[in-house]
């Protein structure tokens, strides 16, 4: 079985290096293929994989690519070499020891399906909501299985042949932000299905803010500017990824109306 691990970058080497040193303690690394790729990180990323995990295949990318075009970019390496199975994995998430061999197990005995890991919190061991259904958001305890309409892409398994019916994550309107949630609903809407399972977990090292919370975001980001938050890709609230999310989930009669609300709301706020 050919599978892949896909790791997209950016900036944060000593996240990057935890996240491979993890996979090499559990095994994994040693297991699997794994595939970072690299979007023109300048704090020599690269260069510290080159020199201490030489297995690691690295995709380089020139700032551009974002979350989601990096990953576009990793399943495709991989489809086009065989892969029959990818993992999607932030850098911020360290998967437990047999997490990942127990969504490669779950996968070859629910074919055609997408699976993703229960996430804890590394500061406080809270279980985060990592799938959605509905207007709900989703998480699974411990021996749980829970069916979900789509997933967030912290540790996420997949067969190969979802790329095959759907192609890869659309990085023009989900640049870095709900390019996984819309990809797996995406999926599960061409008729694959898609769980979280319980006993596989991953603490995230980074799961810090509050990002399905305005009010709160900007109270930790007060230095940011109108044009930071609203415009920006590294922003969850950016406009223009809010309206397709909103408009592509709940289609434009419900979405459009939706995406107004939420904007003039989160405007209001921002100059209260």
């Amino acid at each position: 079985m050919s599978i892949h691990i896909i790791v997209p970058v950016h900036n944060r080497k000593s996240l990057t290096l935890a996240c491979l040193e993890n996979l090499k303690i559990n095994g994994d690394l040693q297991k699997y293929q794994v595939v970072v790729i690299d979007d023109g990180s300048s704090d020599r990323t690269v260069e510290e994989i080159t020199t201490n995990y030489p297995e690691v295949i690295i995709l380089r990318g020139d700032g551009n690519l974002w979350w989601t075009g990096a990953m576009a970019l990793g399943m495709t390496y991989a489809y086009e070499r065989g892969a029959n199975y990818f993992i999607w994995l932030n850098d911020d998430s360290l998967p437990a020891m047999n997490t990942l061999d127990l969504l490669i197990d779950f996968l070859r005995s629910h074919p055609n399906s997408i699976v993703g890991a229960a996430c804890y919190a590394s500061e406080t061991g809270e279980l985060v909501e990592t799938g959605f259904k509905g207007r709900q958001r989703i998480k699974a305890i411990e021996n749980e299985l829970v069916e979900v309409d789509g997933l967030s892409g912290y540790c996420v398994g997949m067969e190969s042949s979802i790329f095959k019916e759907i192609g890869a994550p659309d990085a023009v309107r989900f640049r870095q932000y709900a390019g996984d949630g819309m990809y797996t609903l995406k999926a599960t809407r061409a008729g694959f299905r898609a769980y979280i399972l319980g006993n596989a977990k991953v603490i995230l090292a980074e799961e810090k803010d509050p990002i399905h919370n305005f009010s709160s975001y900007i109270q930790k980001f007060k230095k940011y500017t109108f044009k930071s938050i609203f415009w920006n890709y590294k922003s969850p609230y950016h406009l223009p990824t809010q309206f397709y999310y909103h408009t592509y989930k709940y289609g434009y009669l419900i979405g459009l109306p939706l995406f107004i609300i939420k904007a003039t709301s989160w405007v209001i706020s921002f100059y209260v």
